[in-house]
């Protein structure tokens, strides 16, 4: 009877294994794995720029291609190579998540030397503030006669199949002369699969925001950069199998830890591009790294 018993619950665990594994929707591309998804297949795909404490990625699905936000001014020939070397002409939608420097500081450049179809902003055309350039771009991009579309909270619109909801919270935003608070995250759904651009919502908008949405996500962009602990709610409330900093190594100390606590996997923007791509069961998450990213790998991993 014991030997009968041991035999069952070994079989137990050995499903409950396979269930987790078949649950399993993020894989990583260490070493030239193959995709979980045949060659060939439709997919949703992002690029993360090579950034150190800004925001660029580029978004492609069915033959779109959108821009959630743009870096500084001086990252210009970084985020220009990286579209170059995906042979992107245009782009459909470029998409702030909130005016500082380092999430629009590029607009004004790319405007020059790529026609964009629509600009997305969650802020007002005056909107001001400490390393706010919201005044300047939004003339620039008046003056170049792109269409622009005010977004909210619950706001969803689509890049091919790919749907996007805004999530955002408004509270105080008069009262704190800083835009990070009230950030557009972005929750992209393509299939089943389910990614998070958490923008640089800080601490004291995790909160509400966790409580009142549904954040529940494969892949999070670490909110602001990685610079900080993101609340326990809002990471509860996501559960993500991978996570990723657009930022280096250097200063996430903090969120590494909080990520290697539950232990989820990550990747810094700084070591080369990040391609995430999706066919709508499952992600491949790969890099390219460049010089910095080989020799920090020798160091750090």
């Amino acid at each position: 009877m014991r030997r009968f018993l041991a035999l069952v619950l070994a079989l137990c665990c050995l499903s409950l294994s396979f269930a987790a594994e078949a649950e399993k929707r993020v894989y990583l591309c260490r070493e030239g794995n193959a995709a979980p998804f045949p060659e060939g297949s439709e997919t949703f795909d992002l690029y993360v720029c090579p950034l150190m404490g800004a925001d660029c990625m580029a978004l492609r699905c069915g033959g779109k291609t959108m821009l959630v936000d743009m870096g500084k001014a001086n990252d210009y020939d970084t985020i220009k190579g990286v579209l170059d070397g995906l042979e992107i002409k245009r782009i459909d939608i470029a998409f702030n998540t909130h005016p500082h420097t380092d999430h629009l500081g590029s607009m004004i450049r790319i405007l020059a030397d790529y026609p964009v179809d629509c600009f997305m902003t969650a802020f007002d055309d005056d909107y001001t503030a400490e390393e706010v350039v919201q005044k300047a771009t939004m003339k620039a991009v008046r003056e170049a006669g792109v269409p622009v579309r005010r977004v909210e909270d619950g706001d969803v619109f689509y890049l091919g199949d790919a749907k996007l909801t805004v999530i955002r919270q408004t509270r105080y935003m008069y009262e704190t002369p800083n835009p990070n608070p009230f950030s557009a995250m972005l929750m992209v759904e393509y299939g089943s699969c389910r990614l998070l651009l958490c923008a640089d919502v800080v601490q004291s908008a995790q909160l509400y925001i966790a409580l009142t949405h549904d954040l529940r996500a494969d892949i999070l962009k670490w909110p602001h950069h990685g610079l900080n602990k993101v609340y326990r709610e809002l990471w509860e409330n996501a559960d993500p199998e991978y996570v990723f900093f657009t930022h280096g190594y250097m200063n996430t100390k903090e969120a590494q830890e909080q990520a290697e606590k539950y232990g989820v996997p990550y990747d810094f923007a700084t070591w080369g591009v990040i391609h995430l791509s999706s066919d709508g069961n499952c992600w491949l998450v790969d890099q390219t790294l460049n010089e910095m990213g080989e020799r920090c790998v020798k160091m750090y991993r």
